[in-house]
This record gives C-alpha cells, structure tokens and sequence, in this order.
C-alpha cells in the first residue's frame, strides 16, 4: 500500500481493493460470510481480527476514483430495490433448506384448499 500511495497515486488498485473490503466487512459476521462463500481466505485464525485488520488498513487511504466504484453502485442499487431485499428474505427464511421449502409449499396449498373450499361452499349454500 505504502509503495503504490508513494509511487503509483494515479493507479492505486491495491488500496482501491482495500477500501472495497472496508466496504464490505464491518463485523465479524460479514468476515464469517465471505469465508463461507470462499471470497477470502483467513489463516489469522480469528474472524474478528480480519475485520479489524480490514477496518484499521484503509484509515490512511485516501479514496480516488475506484475501479471497484462501479460495482458498489450497482451493489448499492440493487440493495435499494425493496423488491430485491424482500425476495432474498423469502428465500433464506422460508426456502433455505428442504424442510422449509416443503413446509412452506404445504402452507400454501393447505390456505389455497382452504379458500376453494370455501368458495365452493357460498356457492352451494346461494345454489340452495
């Protein structure tokens, strides 16, 4: 970082790629995330020191336009969208694992059965 903030202020990828990890890790639990999906690779040992390690890296960084600024526009965009932030709660609550998605199918019919029978009984009944 100190080479390229001394000898390369216009090309600054490293320390662009360090502010865009600050971005993305604020807690242990973000650090927990992106070593389960396999986007980083600790050998600290401890989640929490690699977020403070990512936290602590970028004070001395000053931002200049990022190669990583268009896709934290488009990130931020996208978590914007209510519909996007409610689609991805639906799936990990209620489609997560196969027990609550099989769970959650069954609900569904069970109320569809239940407003048909319904439905058919007014009928029968103003038929009558």
């Amino acid at each position: 970082m100190a080479l390229e903030l001394c000898l390369y202020p216009n090309e600054t990828h490293i320390c662009n790629f360090i502010l865009q990890m600050d971005f993305l890790i604020k807690t242990e639990k973000d650090v927990d995330l992106l070593v389960d999906q396999g986007i980083i690779f600790s050998r600290l040992g401890d989640n929490a020191t690699v977020a403070t390690m990512f936290n602590n890296l970028s004070i001395q960084i000053t931002p200049s336009q990022s190669i990583y600024h268009v896709i934290c526009k488009k990130l931020k965009e996208h978590y914007a969208r209510r519909w996007n932030r409610t689609m991805a709660n639906l799936k990990t609550v209620y489609v997560g694992d196969i027990w609550n998605g099989t769970a959650t199918a069954a609900a569904i019919i069970l109320i569809v059965l239940t407003f048909v029978q319904t439905i058919f009984s007014i009928v029968t009944f103003v038929a009558n």
